[in-house]
């Protein structure tokens, strides 16, 4: 995977609720599909640090989930009950 950058990071922080945690806590950020942050997700998505979960999704909102790798890039582990793989 490709490194990511600090805003990245700050997003996949934000989906893993490190914002005000040490520990992980969710799994799960929701990005309004005309926002600023669908790019940082999208960019996320295809260094494979995220996913889109499409079944979650609510009108323009677009939930994005945490992969393993999303994780390790920020110095964290994800437990086993927030490792969630993408339904192809």
């Amino acid at each position: 995977m490709n490194a990511i950058t600090h805003d990245e990071g700050m997003l996949v922080r934000r989906a893993l609720g490190l914002e005000r945690s040490r520990s992980i806590n969710r799994n799960r950020v929701a990005v309004h599909a005309n926002g600023q942050d669908i790019k940082l997700a999208k960019s996320l998505a295809e260094k494979g640090a995220m996913f889109c979960d499409l079944a979650a999704g609510y009108g323009a909102m677009r939930i994005f989930r945490v992969t393993a790798e999303g994780a390790r890039a920020i110095g964290k582990k994800l437990p086993p009950a927030h490792n969630v793989q993408p339904l192809n």
